[in-house]
């Protein structure tokens, strides 16, 4: 089994050389994530600004209700810590992928997760990501559904290049 830890000091490595900057520890621990990184940038393809977070939180007995609340809140405080003033949809979007680090993801999680489209926001994202210490696999959703659908190619791109 791997060490949440050492996969985590990996990925802030990997985010850091694809341009993210954690947050201060003091804006996220209190929230009760282990790490959150975010970037900020002007992206053609999405119109304006756009700011990328990832939320790490280590979630023993991953049940789909709580992913679905990790993922609800992280986004929540993607929102509240983005650092382009202006409303989302006004040369702005937010996007958040929330990374629950479990050990023995249970199969019904796990299909949860890959087969349940992300909920939708006015300009913004919200994707639940796991990673599971037990197999060191990435779960996530793997469709593309119609509304959206020229975006979740590049979603999917983003996970696995910081995550994989």
């Amino acid at each position: 089994m791997l060490n949440s830890n050492s996969w985590l000091q990996t990925t802030a490595q990997r985010l850091a050389a694809n341009a993210f900057v954690p947050l201060t520890a003091e804006i996220y621990q209190a929230q009760g994530y282990k790490y959150v990184a975010r970037r900020t940038r002007f992206e053609i393809s999405k119109f304006g600004m756009a700011e990328t977070f990832f939320t790490f939180a280590e979630i023993p007995n991953l049940m789909p209700d709580v992913l679905q609340q990790f993922s609800n809140a992280s986004f929540r405080f993607a929102k509240s810590n983005k650092t382009i003033p202006l409303p989302c949809g006004l040369f702005e979007a937010v996007f958040c992928f929330a990374v629950a680090i479990t050990a023995n993801l249970n199969a019904q999680t796990a299909a949860y997760v890959r087969e349940n489209a992300p909920i939708k926001h006015w300009s913004a994202f919200e994707m639940p990501v796991v990673f599971d210490l037990a197999s060191g696999g990435l779960y996530y959703f793997e469709k593309t559904p119609f509304w959206g659908g020229a975006y979740y190619a590049g979603f999917r791109r983003e996970i696995q290049s910081n995550l994989n």
